[in-house]
């Protein structure tokens, strides 16, 4: 089974809430032009995709500065310093 870092993981939400907030104005224009914009149908999954919006760009802020344990290998308080 393949396990993602914490910073992939990010940058995957950070796609998803792209890719959904391209949706979410896609569908409001469609919606807007064939006049079904107001209908029950459109708003709850207007709704629905603003959750998603909102949960997974939530996630890709939370997530996006922690550090991976992995790549933190230099522990013993010594710094590169090329300069």
């Amino acid at each position: 089974m393949m396990k993602l870092t914490t910073s992939s993981r990010a940058r995957l939400y950070a796609l998803t809430c792209l890719a959904t907030v391209i949706w979410f104005v896609q569908s409001i224009t469609q919606a807007e032009a064939d006049g079904t914009l107001f209908s029950w149908s459109s708003i709850i999954f207007l709704l629905c995709l603003t959750v998603v919006i909102g949960y997974t760009g939530y996630s890709a802020v939370k997530d996006w500065n922690v550090p991976d344990p992995a790549s933190t290998q230099q522990d013993d308080g010594s710094k590169d310093t090329d300069r």
